[in-house]
């Protein structure tokens, strides 16, 4: 019995010690939010670094959805040769990729193994090659940025072992995604706001100038 409530109790501690590990998590990167204003690169920063950390990741990658096509914002640790490669590289994505099935059902996509997926198998998705063999990507994980349900990009962790993100992990993730969202609408809110003051700004100044040329006549 003793053995039993010992157990339960370093259950509890270790549970409460990963909430807390969270909470302080979150509030550190709402404060890189509210002192960054307009600025996503020291904000995405944090959040991959504390997303790695307490989800046991080897390294992260933020992409931002065009319509078309993914591009990479930020990265975590990312093995550089695969880093290269992923930025210059422009994928397409079929239904029976999983990041083209995220695109159709904007669903989590978590898969064990990269090395077991059919695609890569037959070698006939590039950037599936290029993550297995250049970035040693083996379990990984993906979760969409949606605004309004629409996709604006995806926060992804990678594991270069055989081993699945757990159910509190990837809701952390799920988190540290919706505050990206939150960066990304600050940043598109704030920079409509600058283009609209610069506006007043130079309507006021004609408005001034007109003005000034009136008074001028008048005289």
């Amino acid at each position: 019995e003793n053995a039993r409530l010992l157990n339960e109790l370093r259950q509890r501690t270790t549970d409460l010690t990963e909430a807390l590990e969270q909470q302080t998590a979150t509030s550190e990167v709402l404060q890189v939010i509210s002192s960054s204003p307009g600025e996503l690169e020291p904000v995405f920063a944090t959040m991959l670094e504390k997303a790695a950390r307490l989800c046991d990741a080897t390294f992260g990658n933020i992409y931002r959805w065009d319509g078309e096509f993914f591009n990479l914002v930020a990265a975590h640790n990312t093995p550089p040769a695969f880093l290269e490669v992923r930025r210059r590289l422009r994928l397409r994505f079929g239904p029976k990729d999983p990041v083209g099935r995220m695109l159709t059902n904007k669903n989590i996509v978590h898969i064990a193994d990269l090395a077991e997926e059919q695609d890569y198998i037959e070698r006939s998705n590039p950037g599936m090659v290029a993550a297995v063999e250049l970035g040693g990507i083996r379990t990984h994980v993906v979760v969409p940025l949606l605004k309004d349900d629409e996709l604006i990009g995806t926060f992804h962790l990678s594991r270069q072992e055989v081993r699945p993100f757990t159910d509190k992990q990837i809701e952390l993730v799920t988190n540290f995604a919706a505050q990206a969202v939150l960066a990304i609408e600050n940043t598109r809110l704030l920079k409509e706001l600058r283009e609209r003051t610069e506006e007043v700004e130079k309507l006021n100044q004609h408005l001034e100038q007109r003005v000034s040329d009136q008074v001028g006549e008048i005289e």
